[in-house]
């Protein structure tokens, strides 16, 4: 849900940006602790993309992402499946036990996936938001945090 209408600060980035933004690690096994992307796939073909970034080996927590690559594949469970799968997995290679997302506030449909996911919402004004986690993408981002028990 990036650019117009309903994000115009946030453009749809370019190949060159998503290459910036995801190096060569992301997509294989070379540097697995610096974050990685997956594919998420349905009956053999590609719905999505989850990925995980941030990672902080010594506070034992990641920041996670996630895309689905149209409306048509919304709605089906596919985006919460991910996100369980990935927090389980960072969890068993890791010891990863807190993540955090940062969706935009107008995105209540992502909201919903992520907090079905096991996501809440953490009371932080855009300011703590920025001093604790750095800057988000959006003018309205949220933290959602996750704890996995221990």
């Amino acid at each position: 849900m990036l650019g117009p209408p309903d994000f115009p600060e946030t453009p749809v980035p370019t190949w060159e940006k998503f290459g910036e933004d995801y190096g060569p690690h992301f997509f294989d096994e070379t540097r697995k602790e610096l974050g990685r992307s997956f594919i998420i796939e349905v009956d053999g073909k590609a719905v999505g993309h989850v990925s995980y970034d941030a990672i902080d080996l010594t506070c034992g927590h990641a920041e996670i992402d996630i895309w689905l690559r149209s409306r048509e594949v919304c709605g089906h469970g596919y985006g919460s499946d991910a996100l369980v799968a990935l927090t389980r997995y960072l969890y068993e290679t890791f010891g990863i036990a807190e993540f955090i997302m940062r969706p935009s506030r107008r995105n209540p449909r992502a909201i919903r996936v992520y907090a079905k996911a096991g996501f809440t919402m953490l009371p932080l004004t855009s300011d703590e938001q920025t001093r604790i986690y750095g800057p988000g993408d959006y003018s309205d981002t949220v933290v959602m945090h996750k704890k996995l028990p221990a």
